[in-house]
């Protein structure tokens, strides 16, 4: 696959699809704008990993009580299914990340949420997708590292 080849599903690219890979997992990549945090969750389906491109991301993997650090570009960051996380870009420039997820759950949790209200997705992703939110700590984490956003919500 070429340089900015892939499916376009609201900024993350589907670079290869579970169903080429014999439905055992899906590569996708995507970005974490400047002071952009991606909201804490828990997938209860799939293991995934992240591989940072350019950047520098921070991380929580286990929850508020859970260990935080810094991954700069060339780190892999594993996310066990079951494990809460969440990460963001504290930098002045875009963070690009490959993600790598099993199974084809997230990937269909991705297009299943193209263009629908945010209020919807967190709404109906933990049925779905066996994916929970955890909305209520986006105030907290959004003041305590200087953040001015959230990924995927105006």
């Amino acid at each position: 696959m070429r340089p900015g080849e892939g499916d376009d599903i609201d900024g993350t690219i589907v670079k290869v699809r579970a169903g080429q890979l014999g439905g055992d997992f899906s590569i996708m990549e995507a970005e974490v704008g400047p002071n952009e945090l991606l909201a804490p969750h828990v997938h209860e389906r799939e293991d995934q990993a992240v591989y940072v491109i350019s950047g520098a991301l921070e991380f929580e993997v286990g929850g508020e009580n859970g260990i935080r650090f810094t991954a700069p570009a060339g780190s892999y960051v594993i996310k066990p299914r079951g494990v809460t996380h969440a990460f963001w870009n504290k930098g002045s420039e875009a963070a690009r990340y490959i993600e790598l997820s099993g199974r084809a759950n997230f990937e269909a949790f991705v297009e299943g949420s193209e263009g629908e209200p945010r209020q919807k997705v967190v709404a109906t992703a933990r049925p779905k997708y066996g994916i929970t939110f955890f909305p209520h700590r986006i105030p907290k984490l959004l003041k305590e590292h200087g953040l001015t956003g959230v990924v995927g919500m105006d």
